[in-house]
Formats: structure tokens, C-alpha cells, sequence
């Protein structure tokens, strides 16, 4: 384990992504924080993430996909063409879809309560990870539960002070500024055509209902 940061090569991504595979956990960049990140196929990576950072038992980790149509291996909503409208308009990009769990193949700390997040990264270096993984990975910030102001994205350094040691790898290549925060999107309840917002983030709910027929509160 090092908390040094492996530069983003192809061979380097190569190497993380076969630890990923085989149940270990690295830290990675997405389109905001580094992220603690796991195969959900591993319960034990899943129980490392929540010992390293400390995080509460009842906040399930994020599920993001490579490609924008694979939330359908994962989740289901009565109106798929309209959670494909919003995969359309804003994936790979900053909006978290909170969906009805389909698939009994996740650790149920990715799926909580019957629901799953689900969300799709234009992270350069988190796409050549994600292709080189060959499957979705679960993530969280890597930081200690809290500990961080809201406000803070956390970088290489910050995450190598939190959680580096206790992590296998950590892959370079800073968040490249594509957002601040990931808007989080709830289609799991509520009457047709509407969605509830769970967190704001860098997407509006004017953003939102523009591209889509939705009603968003």
C-alpha cells in the first residue's frame, strides 16, 4: 500500500483496474472529489471503504456506469425512455439518478432501502479506468466522514493525507474542473413525470426541466 500517486499512464490505469477486479481498493478521480473506489461484486472492498473512511452504516456508495445505457443493468423506472432522455441530455456529467434497485447482484450498501444511485463520469482518466475495469465501480469521497467542509473538493493530496495509507493504489489525474458538486436526482417515488431533488449541485431543476418533460421540486 502507498499513498503515492500513480501517474495516469495506460499501464498504471491497467494496474488499478486488475486490483479493482480482484476485490481491492484504490483512489480515483471523478468529475469532483477523488473517490474511494470498488468493484460492488466485492463485499469485502465494500467493507474496507466504510472501515478506512469511517463512513455511517446507512449511507450507501454510488454506482457509476461507463456508458449512459447501463443504468437499465442496474435499475428500473416505469418510464425508462424518460430516464434515457435524462441519460441523453446530461451523462457522462454531474447528476447522480437515484432508481429502484433491479439487480439482486448488488451489495446491498450500493442499494439501500430498494433504491440505487446511479451515475455516469466524463472524467477522462476515470473513463479509461472504467473501460480498462470492464464493469461499474461504487464510490465515495476519499475522506474521513466528516471531516471536510462541504465547500472543499478533495484533491491528491487530501485524500493521500486521509485515506492513502490504508489504500492499495491511488491513480493520479485531478478532477479536471468539470463540476463542483453532482446533482442528486430521486425518480424512485413520487407521481409520473415527477422528480425530486436530493441534493443541488453545479445541474438545476431549471436545467433539468428544460431538457425533459419533468416536473422537478
Amino acid at each position: 500500500m502507498s499513498s503515492s500517486a500513480l501517474r495516469p499512464t495506460t499501464e498504471n490505469v491497467r494496474t488499478v483496474a486488475r486490483c479493482v477486479r480482484d476485490g481491492g481498493v484504490v483512489v480515483a478521480p471523478s468529475d469532483t472529489n477523488m473517490a474511494l473506489t470498488v468493484s460492488p461484486a466485492h463485499d469485502g472492498a465494500i467493507d474496507r471503504v466504510y472501515a478506512i473512511k469511517d463512513r455511517p452504516t446507512h449511507k450507501p456508495l454510488t454506482l457509476f456506469v461507463r456508458d449512459p445505457e447501463d443504468w437499465r443493468r442496474f435499475a428500473r423506472h416505469d418510464d425508462p425512455a424518460g430516464v434515457d432522455a435524462l441519460a441523453e441530455a446530461f451523462w457522462p456529467g454531474p447528476l447522480n439518478l437515484v432508481l429502484e434497485r433491479d439487480s439482486p447482484a448488488l451489495d446491498d450498501r450500493c442499494a439501500m432501502d430498494g433504491t440505487v444511485s446511479v451515475g455516469c463520469l466524463a472524467n477522462p482518466v476515470w473513463r479509461d479506468l472504467a473501460d480498462a475495469v470492464g464493469g461499474p465501480v461504487a464510490m465515495t469521497s476519499a475522506n474521513q466522514s466528516g471531516a471536510v467542509p462541504d465547500d472543499r473538493l478533495v484533491d491528491v493530496e487530501l485524500a493521500a493525507d486521509h485515506v492513502g495509507d490504508a489504500a492499495d493504489y491511488i491513480l493520479g489525474g485531478e478532477p479536471e474542473g468539470t463540476t463542483r458538486a453532482s446533482t442528486i436526482l430521486s425518480l424512485a417515488d413520487g407521481a409520473a413525470g415527477e422528480a425530486r431533488i436530493l441534493r443541488r449541485g453545479d445541474l438545476t431543476p431549471a436545467d433539468i426541466e428544460r431538457a425533459t418533460s419533468l416536473t422537478v421540486e
